[in-house]
């Protein structure tokens, strides 16, 4: 396989592959080119640029796959067991280039393992009494900035109070029509706190549709626990 050589510190080779940093001058990496933008589809580029620190990632909008990412990390360590690992890197090894693990992780990022995501210890609710419309009919709540796209089903929690009891919540997956499938909660009596948890099947819309009653709400508040893949 033919090689770029580009493997050196100042004057001082540094072997066949460097990948890392060194002493804050330079980082290097080893890649395959995919044949776009000049790399020949196989061969192997060792890249050398100059040291820098990158941007942070913790920005709100990559959140939840950061969540999902640890949830998959967990579940290869302590819910995989050892034959079902050597399985994943049997596959692997079929032509992927890569480890069993790599592998896991790749499918479980997709949302083709099935497991619940944490959402964490988020410091407010997701949505309170004024984001919700409140007259009896369907509408429709993007969650879309809280989950992944893979989600399958998602778990919310509502804590609210209102003046009257017997005041319904409705939930249903979005895009649903009838009345069967969906979820509620009332209120047993007026002037008292009450929460209540609802699991709801999401698509890549992450969408889902909500019906709360004509009521004097005195607080309604809603937050993401976590999801379903």
């Amino acid at each position: 396989m033919k090689t770029i050589q580009n493997r050196n510190y100042g004057i001082i080779p540094l072997g066949l592959a460097v990948r890392g940093s060194i002493a804050q001058t330079y980082i290097y990496r080893v890649r395959r080119g995919n044949g776009n933008y000049s790399s020949i589809l196989g061969v192997e580029y060792q890249d050398r640029y100059a040291y820098f620190v990158p941007v942070s990632i913790n920005n709100t909008e990559s959140e939840p796959y950061r969540r999902q990412l640890t949830a998959a990390v967990s579940k290869w360590r302590f819910d995989l067991s050892p034959a079902e690992k050597k399985e994943y890197n049997t596959l692997a090894n079929k032509g992927l280039r890569m480890s069993g693990y790599n592998l896991f992780m790749r499918r479980a990022m997709k949302g083709e393992i099935s497991m619940f995501v944490d959402r964490g210890d988020p410091a407010a609710f997701d949505f309170d009494l004024n984001d919700f419309t409140k007259d009896g009919t369907w509408y429709d709540l993007d969650i879309s900035g809280l989950i992944t796209i893979s989600a399958r089903a998602v778990l919310i929690e509502f804590e609210f109070e209102t003046v009257m009891a017997e005041k319904e919540i409705k939930l249903r997956k979005y895009g649903n029509s009838n009345t069967v499938n969906h979820w509620d909660v009332e209120t047993f009596v007026g002037n008292k706190h009450q929460s209540a948890m609802a699991i709801v099947a999401v698509d890549e819309n992450r969408i889902v549709s909500y019906n709360i009653d004509t009521a004097n709400w005195t607080s309604l508040d809603a937050v993401i626990r976590g999801w379903w893949t």
